[in-house]
């Protein structure tokens, strides 16, 4: 078992930890073993003083598997997406415009 907020604070030195993510995305790798250990690590200074709630090895491995996956996969706000398309647009505007006169 493990605390709620030991695993969230867990994840979110797992976010700028390149290291610490390749060896939890190795094969064979024990993720909640390993987050288990790393959590007796935590400064219990950077943990909340949120209620205790104790997680299933099922709910720790969920939830970094959860994170790892939106590392590899982070997603493209759509307002990215439509300025980036605004933007072609636009160049290409400008260059039928230089071609016609």
């Amino acid at each position: 078992m493990m605390q709620a907020a030991q695993l969230k604070v867990f994840l979110a030195k797992l976010k700028s930890e390149p290291l610490m993510q390749s060896q939890l995305t190795a094969e064979g790798a024990d993720i909640v073993s390993t987050a288990k250990v790393a959590s007796l690590f935590i400064d219990s200074n950077e943990s909340t003083t949120e209620t205790v709630v104790e997680l299933s090895d099922q709910e720790i491995k969920d939830q970094i598997i959860d994170a790892l996956s939106k590392r590899n996969n982070p997603s493209i706000s759509p307002i990215i997406i439509w300025a980036a398309l605004l933007t072609v647009l636009l160049i290409l505007v400008g260059v039928f415009l230089n071609l016609k006169y």
